[in-house]
């Protein structure tokens, strides 16, 4: 089980680059956790590998809890 500090966690189904300053790049298969929701197609979270944090494209990524 995942530690409750980590939130929401996602798995990234595809590598993204930013195309933002308030996005984050991802690789596949990185977990991003304290995911929240922001608008259809958007959310927060954080890189667990690199810590960065910011939006991503949620059609990018697939919930694991």
């Amino acid at each position: 089980p995942q530690p409750a500090s980590e939130g929401m966690v996602c798995k990234a189904l595809y590598d993204y680059t930013s195309a933002d300053a308030d996005e984050v790049s991802f690789q596949e298969d990185d977990l991003i956790i304290q995911c929240q929701p922001i608008d259809e197609g958007w959310m927060e979270g954080t890189v667990k590998r690199t810590g960065e944090r910011g939006m991503l494209p949620s059609n990018y990524v697939d919930r694991v809890n």
